[in-house]
C-alpha cells in the first residue's frame, strides 16, 4: 500500500470516528440531518451510528484488505440508500484499490458520503456522474435489475463489483434443556439486529427457522414480542415510504387468512402454522418464524439471496451451511448488524470482478 493511500484510509477511518462520535461537530450534525434524510427515527440513527458504523479497524487489517483488493488506476463507487453507513466501507474498499477515488452518492441519502468528504479532508472525490475508462474499477451497490443496467452499459474493459439484494437469515436451535433466561437474551439480541436500520439492509433479519419442537417456537416468539416492543420504546421505528407502508399493509392482511401474528412494536411476529415454508415479510420491523424439519436444505433453497445467519446455539450447523451454500457470515444473533471489518461485507461476491 502506498504511503498516500493509507494517509487516505486513515482520515477516512478518522471522519469515521467522528461521526460515530455524539460529542463532535460531525456527530452532532449527522443526528440532526440524518433522521430526516434516512426514515429513520432519532435513536434509530443514533444506534446505528455508535453499533454499525465500523470504524474500529487497526492499521493492519486496511493493510490486509490492500494485499487483496485489485489494484486500480482509478476506482469508482455507486452508492444506494438502503443503509446509510454502508458508504464507509464501500469507501474504503475503494480507496484499497487506488489513490484515486471517485464517488457518486445516493440522491436520495448524499448526506453520509458528504459528511465523510468533509471530515476526512477530501479523501475521495464526490461527482455527479461517474465516467469510467477501460481498465478502471466499479463499485456499485443497488437492487439487482439497477446492477444490471449498469453492468450493460459499462466501457468496455472496466471491472464491475455488484453488489446487489441480499437478507439476513436467522436460526435457534432448541437445546436438550433450553433456559427461558437464554432464550430471552437471544430475542433481545435478534430485536436488536431486526431494528437496526428498519431492516433495509441487506445483513437485516427478515426470517426466523426453528430448528426444534413446536412448543419451542411458541416461546421463542413469545419473547421476541416482549423484546421488540421493548426495542420500540428504545429505539423507535422511523417513517416508511408509502410503498414500504403499502407492503407492510398487504403483508397484515395477508396474514390474517394464512395464520396467527401478534403486534411487535411497530411490527409484527408471524409464527407459520405449517411446517419448512418460507414467508418473506416486508421491511419494517416483521419477522417470519417457521419450525423447520432440516434446516439445511431450507437454507440451501434460500442461499442465493442469504448474506448473513445469525445464530443460538448454533452447533455444527455453520460448517454444514457452509458446505451447502458456501461462504457467508455466520455469528451469533445480536452481531449481524455489526460486521468485522474483512473485505466486502456481502461474502457472496466478495472482490470478484467482471470484465465489461
Amino acid at each position: 500500500m502506498s504511503e498516500e493511500q493509507m494517509r487516505r484510509l486513515s482520515a477516512l477511518k478518522r471522519a469515521a470516528e467522528e461521526i460515530a462520535s455524539p460529542s463532535t461537530r460531525f456527530g452532532k450534525r449527522a443526528r440532526h440531518e440524518l433522521p430526516r434524510s434516512v426514515g429513520l427515527s432519532p435513536q434509530g440513527v443514533d444506534y446505528a451510528l455508535l453499533h454499525c458504523l465500523e470504524h474500529d479497524v487497526a492499521r493492519g487489517t486496511l493493510s490486509s484488505l490492500k494485499r487483496k483488493a485489485p489494484r486500480a488506476r482509478r476506482a469508482h463507487v455507486l452508492l444506494s440508500a438502503n443503509v446509510f453507513t454502508a458508504p464507509f466501507r464501500a469507501i474504503a474498499l475503494a480507496l484499497c484499490q487506488s489513490e484515486k477515488v471517485i464517488v457518486r452518492p445516493s440522491r436520495r441519502e448524499p448526506l453520509m458520503t458528504q459528511l465523510l468528504h468533509e471530515a476526512s479532508g477530501g479523501a475521495f472525490e464526490i461527482a455527479d456522474e461517474l465516467h469510467p475508462e477501460s481498465g478502471d474499477h466499479f463499485w456499485a451497490y443497488g437492487s439487482d435489475d439497477t446492477l444490471a443496467t449498469i453492468a450493460r452499459k459499462l466501457p468496455s474493459g472496466v471491472q464491475f463489483h455488484g453488489h446487489g439484494y441480499g437478507l439476513g437469515l436467522s436460526i435457534f436451535r432448541e437445546s436438550p434443556t433450553p433456559r427461558a433466561a437464554d432464550i430471552e437474551r437471544a430475542a433481545r439480541a435478534l430485536s436488536l439486529d431486526i431494528c437496526a436500520f428498519d431492516q433495509r439492509g441487506c445483513l437485516s433479519p427478515r426470517i426466523l427457522l426453528i430448528d426444534g419442537s413446536r412448543t419451542f417456537a411458541e416461546s421463542v416468539c413469545d419473547a421476541l414480542v416482549t423484546q421488540l416492543d421493548l426495542c420500540e420504546a428504545e429505539i423507535p421505528r422511523g417513517e416508511l415510504s408509502e410503498q414500504e407502508a403499502a407492503d407492510a399493509r398487504w403483508h397484515s392482511d395477508t396474514l390474517r387468512y394464512v395464520g396467527s401474528f401478534a403486534p411487535a412494536g411497530k411490527g409484527l411476529v408471524f409464527l407459520d402454522p405449517e411446517t419448512d415454508r418460507i414467508i418473506l415479510p416486508p421491511i419494517g420491523r416483521y419477522l417470519s418464524v417457521t419450525v423447520v424439519r432440516d434446516v439445511v436444505p431450507l437454507v440451501r433453497r434460500l442461499g442465493a439471496q442469504v448474506t448473513t445467519i445469525g445464530f443460538f446455539e448454533p452447533g455444527h450447523l455453520p460448517g454444514l451451511l457452509r458446505d451447502a451454500i458456501g461462504e457467508r457470515r455466520f455469528v451469533d444473533v445480536g452481531q449481524m448488524q455489526k460486521p468485522t471489518f474483512d473485505g466486502p461485507v456481502d461474502l457472496r461476491v466478495g472482490y470478484r470482478s467482471v470484465t465489461t
